[in-house]
């Protein structure tokens, strides 16, 4: 485990909201996490990120609101279509590498079909409870072997039996962010979490997660700072240059944001939330956020309520059957600017800690991707950023 810093650590605390106790999406009451990160030659960096919502006793069974929003779409979060035409998932989210998007796809279903069949139910109340596995990916070609393939369905199993005992998310060089870069810099896996105040003194929390592999150097901007444009023109300076071959540049792109509430919200509320990721990489990155070969996209979850009840008068699956109803709670639309705020600031903190924890690593043809220079970064902090 990295003992660099986070950017608070550098004095730099985004936003209004008081993050969780451990500023991490594992703040979120029952959400757990399993990492599986692989160094198994000098070019294979690669690693997988599984998240449950509900843990793994009830993500499969009590299912969650969601929605998602891409900034740009250029990249993959399959389940997405089936997720926006019922407004709910039931079942984990796993970020990985993208030529590996298949065979994580394969193992999550299994996984998710052994469990039913465990649990004593029979294909007809398994097919009901039906979830498309939702799998995301960002690009870690260029420090990892992509080609190789390592990651299979034994690697799924690994991060998920891992989530049953992870009590932190190890951010930078770990699970599906090992080999992503971020502005120029080694980025990776981040998280950061806000609490929001509600009425009778009742408290919710919201939870980030990103997988950054987004952006150039120039644009990075902290507290805002023009870091990026400072940095590189001292680099520039004492003779450095960016190692890597201009395709190589290009092809930086891509960031996966999975958003977890216990807020009580209902798709289209969540599908808001989501959009707001996107101030919060804004707000590091500014007019580069959502270039045109960037992945970047969203996905907004709530643990708060549940279309948990399946019809108790019909199968599922019989011809015109009775309707059902079923109450759900929702936050009242006029107070939701908490939550796009909490959204924004934990996603620029999740993205900032990213670069902050991850540490330099040599990888895929030699190629050599340097540590963001944090105590450079702090004293740039230091010295220009407004304080209040």
């Amino acid at each position: 485990m990295t003992t660099r810093p986070r950017i608070r650590d550098l004095g730099y605390s985004p936003g209004r909201f008081t993050p969780g106790p451990k500023n991490s999406l594992l703040d979120v009451p029952g959400v757990t996490v399993g990492q599986v990160t692989i160094h198994t030659t000098p070019d294979i960096h690669t690693g997988l990120t599984v998240i449950f919502p509900r843990g793994i006793e009830k993500t499969r069974t009590l299912p969650c609101y969601g929605a998602t929003h891409d900034l740009n779409g250029m990249g993959e979060m399959t389940g997405t279509h089936a997720l926006n035409e019922w407004g709910f998932m039931n079942g984990p989210i796993a970020l990985t590498n993208t030529l590996s998007v298949g065979k994580v796809y394969d193992g999550m279903f299994l996984w998710s079909l052994s469990e039913a069949a465990e649990s004593g139910e029979d294909d007809i109340e398994t097919m009901r409870r039906m979830n498309i596995p939702v799998v995301a990916e960002t690009y870690d070609g260029l420090l990892n072997d992509i080609s190789a393939s390592v990651i299979n369905k034994d690697t799924v199993l690994e991060a998920i039996k891992v989530s049953k005992v992870q009590s932190e998310i190890l951010e930078g060089n770990y699970g599906g962010g090992t080999g992503m870069r971020c502005h120029g810099y080694k980025g990776g896996t981040g998280t950061a979490s806000r609490v929001v105040p509600g009425t009778d003194g009742n408290d919710y929390t919201l939870g980030v997660l990103v997988q950054a592999n987004h952006g150039q150097k120039p644009d990075l901007r902290i507290g805002g700072v023009p870091v990026g444009e400072i940095l590189k023109k001292e680099e520039e300076g004492k003779g450095r240059s960016d190692e890597l071959p201009v395709a190589g540049r290009a092809a930086e792109g891509s960031i996966i944001v999975v958003i977890i509430t216990d807020a009580p919200l209902l798709p289209h509320q969540l599908r808001r939330i989501a959009q707001h990721a996107g101030i919060g990489i804004a707000q590091v990155g500014g007019h580069s956020a959502g270039r045109n070969f960037s992945g970047e996209i969203f996905l907004a979850l709530s643990t708060g309520t549940s279309p948990n009840e399946l019809a108790s008068q019909s199968s599922g699956f019989d011809y015109l059957p009775p309707l059902e109803a079923q109450k759900v709670e929702t936050v009242k639309n006029e107070v939701i600017d908490s939550l796009f705020y909490a959204t924004s600031e934990a996603t620029e903190e999740a993205i900032l800690n990213a670069l902050c924890k991850a540490e330099t690593l040599t990888g895929f043809k030699g190629r050599t991707v340097e540590a963001m220079p944090v105590e450079r970064v702090k004293e740039l902090l230091e010295k220009y950023m407004v304080r209040v």
